[in-house]
């Protein structure tokens, strides 16, 4: 079940970070958090509060779920850290780096590797690339739109990453539309890091990758 957290547009202070000792402060007009501005906290098992940095190192070991039944355009996410205790997540961040470079060492030292859940593949026009979406999460490191991966630890022939999105977004997959009233991309997420589950979108006829596949970066 997802944690309890806070509401929208709400501002108070949730006290100091159960692990390192930050204060966690929620800003009405943005839910930005201060000192860190670093991403929403999550409630542990025991009623203390994780601050964001703590919680995004712990990820990789417990990562982000989320659900996305056949009948949601968009998935619903929930923190696995949060059924940790106090105690579970102090123990646990003192252990998280050498549980990353063991995972490092198992993917080949790269820079980063993802693991695939679903693949879906959508035609793009005549004579066009098909729009190839590929979900689910990333297992160590930090992946960003047009970093170029290959499937499986071993590398192979490269495939760039045309845009970044969440997994089972209903936004369409046109990665050069822009928000008149923004003028931003209208997918614009901008960064996918260890334990968050995203969907890449691909403009590649080569690419063949298929649930369970594992795609690499650098």
């Amino acid at each position: 079940m997802a944690q309890k957290g806070y509401k929208l547009g709400e501002s108070r202070d949730l006290g100091a970070c159960a692990a390192c000792g930050n204060v966690i402060v929620i800003e009405a007009e943005n839910e930005l958090f201060k000192p860190q501005r670093c991403g929403n906290p999550v409630r542990l098992k025991d009623g203390a509060w994780l601050c964001g940095s703590c919680l995004r190192k712990l990820r990789v070991k417990f990562p982000q779920q989320y659900n996305a039944a056949a009948s949601q355009s968009t998935a619903k996410f929930f923190e696995s850290v949060g059924a940790l205790t106090t105690e579970d997540a102090r123990r646990e961040l003192n252990g998280i780096h050498a549980f990353q470079e063991d995972l490092r060492a198992r993917y080949g030292c790269r820079l980063a590797a993802f693991h695939v859940e679903d693949v879906k593949t959508q035609k793009a026009g005549l004579l066009k690339p098909p729009y190839v979406t590929v979900t689910g999460h990333v297992i160590y490191g930090a992946f960003y739109a047009l970093d170029d991966v290959s499937v499986g630890p071993g590398g192979g022939q490269a495939f760039r990453i045309r845009c970044l999105n969440y997994p089972y977004s209903a936004l369409p997959l046109d990665d050069m539309k822009i928000d008149r009233l923004t003028g931003k991309l209208v997918i614009d997420k901008a960064f996918a890091e260890g334990g968050e589950g995203a969907a890449f979108v691909f403009r590649d006829k080569g690419l063949n990758v298929k649930p369970g596949d594992v795609l690499v970066k650098g």
